[in-house]
């Protein structure tokens, strides 16, 4: 069944109080600032991976280093990052700092990047993520719709070889809408440590007629795999916009 809803927070029927976690490749930054822009109220902005430095066209205020407290000045949109020495990143907070953050109650949303896919299009989680603190309500796992008809590679994957042990192909083969499918629909894959929370996944940079149809088949295929998730938002969050949804 294809439904439609114009607001990404509506889509996600988030709802005051929730912690989202996005993870996955292909826009994790990107839909998370579209979360953060769509919602009406204040929004808390974390991560529990390092990352590269917040945007400020999309964060009002970055408290650096946090430890548990700040001093607080009503600015909507806040994110909060740890300590590191690499230039130009931030690094991630643990899952007490961000349980601190959400029990202020000082926030409407928490939205938090749980992995790190080095600018890729697509990823499988390694051993130790992604990093989802066990209050998180919703987490959106999230793919590009683009690396349907491409070849499983360095170059648009990262960890392609456990990508292929997951989607049933080999390096270097052509990924199909079934193949991106098991990846959706797997507990190693998506699906990893996802807990108790609800998931609802993300095929974003849907933004061609070509790409269109690809999206649809893979969103179909994930839904008769699992019982996970009821549904699948295809989208091009580039552009904050939701194409289509797929549900059952």
């Amino acid at each position: 069944m294809k439904t439609e809803k114009s607001n990404l927070i509506q889509a996600l029927s988030a709802r005051e109080g929730d912690v989202i976690c996005f993870v996955g490749a292909g826009g994790k930054k990107t839909t998370l600032y579209a979360a953060s822009r769509q919602y009406g109220g204040r929004v808390a902005i974390s991560s529990t991976s390092h990352m590269f430095q917040y945007d400020n066209r999309f964060v009002d205020r970055v408290i650096e280093d946090y430890r548990g407290t700040w001093t607080d000045d009503q600015s909507r949109v806040i994110a909060f990052s740890g300590k590191t020495d690499t230039p130009n990143r931030v690094g991630g907070l643990t899952a007490d700092c961000i349980k601190g953050i959400w029990e202020s109650r000082k926030f409407g949303l928490i939205l938090v990047k749980a992995d790190g896919a080095r600018s890729r299009l697509v990823k499988a989680p390694a051993a130790y993520e992604p990093l989802i603190p066990a209050f998180t309500n919703i987490v959106v796992p999230i793919a590009s719709a683009q690396i349907i008809g491409q070849h499983l590679a360095t170059s648009i994957a990262h960890r392609p070889e456990f990508l292929s042990k997951i989607m049933g192909i080999d390096v270097g083969d052509r990924i199909l809408p079934m193949h991106l499918a098991q990846l959706l629909g797997s507990e190693m894959g998506s699906l990893k440590n996802a807990g108790n929370a609800r998931v609802c996944p993300i095929l974003n940079m849907v933004d061609n007629s070509d790409t269109l149809p690809l999206a649809i088949e893979t969103a179909r295929i994930a839904l008769t795999l699992t019982k996970r998730f009821d549904q699948i938002i295809l989208a091009e969050m580039r552009h904050s916009r939701i194409v289509e949804i797929i549900s059952r």
